[in-house]
């Protein structure tokens, strides 16, 4: 299945570059990071978004393989930033709450 949008299918016939300029915004952010775990979610996010990148260029969007319990389509390189995602947030909540 081809996907236009981002994960889960959302925001359909978004143009590449509104999706390198977020790559881009989130590799300075990460260089910026000072702790380890929030670094890695990034890196986890910034590395599945140019795996679905190369694939929106190649392809002309997003080719999503796996279904999930017939609700969506979904790859590899969403689930590396989704769990990117929740490695930042706990991350990130974590430290936080330890340095009160």
């Amino acid at each position: 299945m081809l996907n236009n949008g981002i994960s889960f299918g959302l925001f359909g016939n978004i143009p590449v570059w509104i999706v390198v300029v977020v790559w881009i915004c989130l590799l300075v952010y990460a260089v910026k990071m000072r702790e380890l775990w929030e670094r890695i979610g990034v890196g986890m996010v910034l590395i599945g978004g140019v795996g679905n990148l190369v694939s929106r260029v190649w392809y002309g969007g997003v080719v999503d393989n796996w279904n999930f319990l017939g609700l969506f389509y979904n790859n590899l390189w969403d689930y590396l930033i989704t769990s990117g995602v929740i490695v930042y947030i706990v991350s990130h909540f974590w430290t936080t709450r330890t340095l009160r």
